[in-house]
């Protein structure tokens, strides 16, 4: 009689990976062994974790905040850090082993389009073996800290973590939608444009808060100039200068800094720069509020 059916007895399926990837990961993981429970720990028996860089901690729980499993995380935030940059050209060598995730500051690419914290900077497309070999340049506009992020760990994690392959696949579906909201081409006006702009470049993000990888200064936007404003989206600079004009005039924004060459906007009403982005005009509105923009252009 032929023997019962022993699910235990078929092969295990594993995801193809290449062996770079595998055996840089294996490395990895051997490195930061250290960070795993003792299975036999000297302190009466009970397991002990070695104490971690407070770094670290946030950066796991930065990872978690973005739906990755605590093992992955983990991973992510062992081989990962955090760069800071003065302004200035950014260039990510051809072929790079990493990404850049913007925490804080303000990136301009090739195309003069402005980007705020969140944005991945570099190869999104992690499934891909070899990194693709254009050499995307950056400006920096503004102090900035980026995260930057070993491309073939995440690769090896994307592979054989469910959990990292949604983290992904968010970010590349948020990519889209800021895209096509701050950039995209509709009828809407010049000052909602502008708006919608700002709102995107000084919005705070949840995630990136609770953190607390670096420290942010609340509303306040530095770096980009009017002109930066006006080729990210295309306009001229006469008709975002008057665009930034009507947001002082009605107290939404004030400018500060010193000069045209160094602009910061502190924004002083958010629910009116979003009513400005959605295309409802100020004409209605009597009293904006009771700040008064002492400062000249």
């Amino acid at each position: 009689m032929p023997e019962p059916y022993d699910p235990s007895d078929e092969p295990v399926m594993h995801p193809v990976e290449s062996s770079r990837s595998l055996v840089k990961l294996k490395e990895y993981e051997a490195q930061h062994a250290r960070f795993q429970p003792a299975s036999e720990a000297s302190r009466g028996g009970v397991a002990v974790r070695p104490r971690r860089s407070r770094m670290e901690v946030r950066l796991v729980s930065y990872f978690q905040a973005l739906g990755v499993s605590v093992s992955a995380a983990t991973m992510l935030a062992s081989t990962s850090h955090v760069l800071a940059h003065q302004p200035g050209p950014l260039a990510i060598r051809r072929g790079a082993g990493y990404v850049d995730v913007i925490i804080a500051g303000v990136v301009a690419d090739e195309r003069r389009r402005l980007w705020a914290s969140e944005w991945w900077l570099g190869d999104l497309d992690v499934f891909r073996e070899t990194p693709a070999l254009s050499r995307p340049r950056y400006e920096i506009l503004s102090d900035t800290w980026t995260l930057r992020i070993d491309r073939e760990v995440l690769r090896s994690l994307a592979m054989r973590d469910l959990t990292v392959q949604r983290m992904l696949h968010h970010v590349l579906t948020n990519r889209l939608g800021v895209h096509d909201t701050v950039y995209g081409v509709d009828q809407r006006t010049t000052l909602a444009r502008v708006a919608q702009l700002l709102q995107y470049l000084v919005r705070r993000r949840d995630v990136l808060d609770s953190a607390h990888l670096v420290s942010r200064t609340d509303d306040v936007l530095q770096g980009p100039t009017q002109k930066d404003l006006a080729d990210a989206l295309g306009l001229s600079l006469a008709s975002v200068e008057k665009s930034m004009s009507l947001l002082r005039k009605h107290h939404v924004v004030a400018c500060t800094g010193k000069g045209r060459a160094n602009r910061a906007y502190r924004v002083l009403r958010h629910d009116l720069l979003q009513a400005a982005a959605h295309g409802i005009t100020f004409y209605a509105y009597d009293d904006l509020g009771p700040e008064e923009n002492t400062t000249t252009e």
